[in-house]
């Protein structure tokens, strides 16, 4: 099991707008079959730590890599994808981590 995790730093004042677009990405990866997709905003946090997580679980990378290419290829998706990056501070940034228990 593996969980990726994307990071996203928000320019002030822009963390409710990009949270709502990332609650429309986590439903284009849910009709893609994606399991547990979930925005995550920070409420205490560490300075330079990102502002929202957009994060969900797969059962192994080939999983992963098939529900990337079935949202991306989407105009949905990289209309989102437009108008979320307009509004960080730098470009998001990918985690994935590999569940140890």
């Amino acid at each position: 099991m593996y969980v990726s995790r994307l990071t996203f730093a928000t320019q002030p004042g822009h963390t409710g707008e990009v949270e709502e677009k990332l609650k429309r990405l986590a439903d284009l990866i849910g009709r893609a079959g994606g399991k547990r997709p979930r925005v995550l905003r920070a409420h205490f946090a560490s300075l330079g730590a990102p502002d929202l997580v957009f994060e969900q679980e797969v059962p192994d990378l080939a999983e992963l890599e098939r529900e990337i290419g079935d949202v991306t290829h989407q105009q949905e998706f990289q209309r989102l994808a437009g108008e979320i990056s307009a509004l960080l501070v730098h470009s998001s940034k990918r985690e994935l981590y590999q569940v140890v228990d």
